[in-house]
């Protein structure tokens, strides 16, 4: 057991610290993006060493973006309780938006791994996918948009199939749960959205 902590104790605590994060997002509670960041460093390495780079720039990416996710929280919605759940569903304008910045950034990605890297394509393909995927969600849980977790859900889904293809079981079994949580989320912030106030 010892012996099994030492090789993975970066994995470990990796899906501990995304666990944590994971349960602040469900709630809507602004320090989801101090759990974020912490996170970001642990599977920036993690995803360097199964050799998915694309899913190691979303965090890069996601670093970055949960500092400024965090000012936009704490300015932009501020509230007497920030760290309650303040949620609102995206506009029906921003659905052509979200879909072609998918498209755009898999595109770019996918041209840039299959240039850089030596991947087999089934591996480029859903690395990329799942890359943009969580680059436009990011993007949306700044807004705190509900419909983010319609992208999280497919993404940490597939992230779950490369890691297991990579042999890294405490990773995939991590992006599972992030999964099976990511459809409650979605719920969760349903139903936030019917309560909460309305966002200038």
């Amino acid at each position: 057991m010892l012996e099994f902590v030492q090789n993975n104790w970066v994995s470990i605590v990796g899906a501990i610290i995304g666990l944590l994060y994971l349960y602040l997002e469900y709630k809507a509670n602004i320090m989801m993006w101090a759990a974020s960041i912490v996170m970001a460093a642990f599977y920036i390495y993690i995803f360097y060493d199964t050799q998915l780079y694309a899913s190691m720039a979303i965090y890069v990416y996601f670093f970055a973006a949960s500092a400024y996710g965090w000012i936009l929280w704490l300015t932009k919605y501020k509230r007497t309780e920030t760290d309650s759940g303040v949620t609102i569903h995206a506009p029906k304008s921003s659905i052509i938006p979200i879909i072609g910045g998918i498209i755009v950034v898999f595109v770019i990605i996918y041209l840039l791994l299959i240039h850089y890297t030596i991947d087999q394509n089934y591996l480029t393909i859903g690395d990329a996918l799942t890359t943009s995927l969580n680059i436009v969600a990011l993007w949306m849980i700044s807004r705190r948009w509900v419909e983010q977790w319609l992208l999280l859900i497919p993404a940490n889904a597939i992230s779950s199939i490369l890691l297991f293809v990579q042999h890294d079981i405490m990773s995939g079994s991590l992006f599972v749960i992030f999964f099976i949580v990511s459809i409650f989320g979605y719920y969760k912030w349903k139903k936030l959205a019917i309560t909460s106030p309305k966002l200038t």
